[in-house]
């Protein structure tokens, strides 16, 4: 192994700030790659959903008007 124990690998000589720091850096940029377009994709789903039973719930109202409504408004 590289170092002698756990301390001289987070140490790293005085350069484990820096090589831990742009780990970190590299690891939160790297998920928010995977993240955002799966929680994008996740609300655009939602969206049509909603746009799709918008559409079934107003041909279902047009298709059920009763007749009583539709001899008043051709008087």
């Amino acid at each position: 192994m590289y170092f002698e124990n756990f301390q001289a690998l987070m140490h790293m000589d005085g350069h484990g700030v820096y090589v831990w720091s742009a780990v970190a850096v590299t690891v939160v940029a790297l998920l928010w790659l995977i993240i955002a377009p799966l929680a994008k994709q996740r609300g655009l789903l939602k969206e049509i959903s909603r746009d799709i039973q918008r559409e079934q719930d107003r041909q279902h109202a047009t298709n059920n008007i009763p007749d009583s409504v539709d001899s008043k408004e051709s008087v």
